[in-house]
């Protein structure tokens, strides 16, 4: 894993590119700047992963290192906004995701993603400018997304709650399959994200 943080720069991406290698994921879209995209495209070209870059920049809304609020601006744009790419062993995959994000379609873009039906569900009907990061209070270190700045997260979405069946399915397989490849990672996550004087997980 420590080669690939060279080129995507967080474990969290790092994490989602190995989701989609192992088929755990058909697609996985990720926002970088300018400088870092040849390393990126050079990686998916040796990998023969399909990329599309967005035809927008984004410029992140909140002096953070994390934000999920942003302003599209047009790629001639001279400020230094963040392209997104989105990578996929199929092409026609990475096309749609792409065509998905630019008309704002995020149903059709979240079920690319994989993303469950009752958190896109969720996330289109809560998702706004005034409330970009629809959280609840975690109960539990497999929906636990409050740590995301911190580059400790095993979810891409937003679950609909702390509890959500589907997304603590899916992040028990995306934690096995880190484990598998990097058990001090596994355990990072598992101890950072877990929910003091709640129950085991």
């Amino acid at each position: 894993m420590n080669k690939l943080l060279q080129v995507f720069g967080s474990h969290t991406k790092v994490q989602e590119i190995l989701l989609l290698q192992h088929n755990l994921k058909n697609v996985v879209r990720h926002g970088f700047y300018e400088s870092e995209l040849p390393s990126v495209i050079k990686f998916c070209e040796k990998q023969n992963l399909h990329y599309v870059k967005s035809k927008f920049k984004v410029l992140l809304a909140e002096d953070t290192a994390y934000s999920n609020k942003g302003i599209r601006i047009l790629e001639k744009d001279k400020r230094p906004g963040m392209y997104f790419i989105y990578i996929s062993k199929n092409e026609e995959k990475s096309l749609l995701a792409a065509y998905y994000e630019l008309v704002e379609n995020h149903e059709e873009l979240g079920k690319l993603l994989g993303y469950p039906s009752c958190c896109i569900d969720y996330f289109t009907k809560n998702f706004t400018s005034e409330n970009p990061n629809p959280i609840h209070q975690p109960t539990n270190a497999w929906t636990n997304i409050t740590r995301r700045d911190q580059d400790l997260v095993l979810l891409s979405h937003f679950p609909c709650s702390s509890e959500c069946k589907e997304s603590i399915i899916l992040a028990k397989k995306y934690l096995a399959m880190i484990y598998d490849l990097d058990k001090e990672r596994a355990e990072e996550l598992l101890n950072r994200l877990k929910i003091q004087d709640n129950k085991e997980i």
